[in-house]
């Protein structure tokens, strides 16, 4: 037991030569994802939570009816939160179509108001996108599209088939006036069809708001690749110095636990490292997380504190994975790419929400996912056993992996 915390305290003495660059290096890193990040808050990307379909509007808009049901649209109707109609020449269109400034070009024919009226309905409006537009937003787009067509069919209808009943029982003098008083029926349908749906907006991960979920996230991932940071930790390793210490009485457990516990504390020396700045930018609010605002700096000690337990179980995973691997070179490789299919799969660089479901449940199975989920249940006032567990079992299978690794290498002939 002597010999085993002596190895620790060499290992921890040997770790701390490293802490200094390990150290500038987190805040270089640091430096450039806040950067980063007020760039993006500063150009308005989390503006209203998400971004509009810009459409371009060609074609003789000067009819007042016209006129009036695209003011309607973009004023008064819940389309408003998702489209932005832009009326624009054919030239300007066509170039802001192809610099990707609009999401589609919809064209309006001469005389589409009066087909209509005479019931024709041989000018159609014809709506230009690309193919790789192809998915929800064109969905969302045909929809729309037959939405209107539906009303103006069956409103049209049902006006010309009232005007015929009025004219059959000899009430020809009312048509204008019970013309208009349905006209004016059925634009109060259309401008009050927010009935036909509600929007219902849950956040991400179980209601946290896009900017607190990536903040989350980013952290997260600082962890998961943080073994990269500490590569020099593990230059240098010959199988001849464990086969040594197992010599001397100090097997592979002890000495997987010395190295493990004295790269745990690289790994929380880089936390609080990037803490600090972090804390300066909540306080100052250069970054606005709306679940913290007006609350200053002490949410986030609260979200540092659930960070420690996955911090233990990332730097245990890194240790594995630096074990498993033949070389320095290979062993960053195996961190770098790892770390980014862990992270991908948890939904680190796009909400897991939006995945198949398959692939959500495979990813919080992962540890990646096991730590998102400990880390946001603890952002509402404490983690769940499960989620403690889960954490808990991932810390101790990494740690005996490496383990039964080392004895393979000192057993190794």
């Amino acid at each position: 037991m002597a010999k085993a915390a002596a190895y620790f305290l060499a290992q921890l003495k040997r770790a701390l030569k490293f802490a200094p660059a390990q150290l500038a290096a987190d805040l270089l890193i640091c430096a450039g994802a806040g950067i980063l990040a007020y760039l993006l808050v500063a150009q308005g990307v989390f503006l209203h939570g998400g971004v509009r379909y810009r459409i371009g509007m060609v074609g003789n808009l000067s009819d007042s009816y016209l006129g009036f049901g695209i003011s309607a649209l973009q004023e008064m109707d819940d389309s408003r939160f998702m489209i932005e109609l832009v009326e624009m020449s054919e030239e300007a269109a066509e170039e802001a179509f192809s610099r990707g400034e609009l999401y589609a070009v919809m064209r309006v024919p001469d005389g589409l108001l009066e087909s209509v009226v005479r019931g024709d309905n041989d000018c159609l409006i014809t709506y230009t996108a690309t193919d790789a537009q192809k998915g929800l937003g064109t969905m969302v787009m045909g929809e729309i599209t037959d939405l209107a067509s539906t009303l103006v069919t069956s409103s049209q209808s049902a006006i010309y088939a009232m005007q015929r009943v009025l004219v059959d029982q000899g009430r020809g003098d009312e048509v204008a006036r019970e013309t208009d008083k349905l006209n004016l029926v059925l634009i109060n349908l259309v401008l009050s069809r927010s009935g036909f749906g509600e929007v219902e907006l849950l956040g991400y991960a179980d209601g946290l708001s896009m900017e607190l979920y990536y903040f989350c996230n980013a952290v997260l991932l600082f962890l998961l690749l943080a073994g990269l940071l500490n590569c020099a930790f593990y230059a240098r390793r010959h199988a001849a110095l464990a086969r040594f210490l197992k010599a001397r009485g100090v097997g592979a457990f002890w000495q997987v636990l010395g190295e493990y516990l004295a790269y745990l504390c690289l790994v929380v020396m880089g936390l609080l490292a990037l803490s600090l700045p972090l804390a300066c930018v909540l306080e100052r609010e250069l970054i606005v997380i709306p679940e913290w605002e007006g609350m200053g700096v002490s949410p986030f000690w609260g979200f540092l504190r659930t960070l420690f337990p996955v911090a233990a179980m990332f730097g245990a995973l890194q240790f594995f994975l630096y074990e498993a691997a033949e070389g320095i070179v290979n062993g960053i490789l195996l961190q770098l790419f790892g770390g980014i299919g862990l992270g991908y799969l948890a939904g680190y660089f796009y909400p897991s929400a939006f995945f198949p479901e398959r692939m959500r449940m495979i990813g919080n199975l992962l540890p990646s996912g096991a730590a998102a989920r400990y880390v946001e249940e603890g952002l509402f006032g404490g983690a769940s056993a499960g989620a403690v567990a889960a954490v808990a079992v991932w810390l101790a299978v990494f740690f005996v992996l490496a383990v039964m690794v080392r004895r393979g290498r000192i057993g190794r002939e």
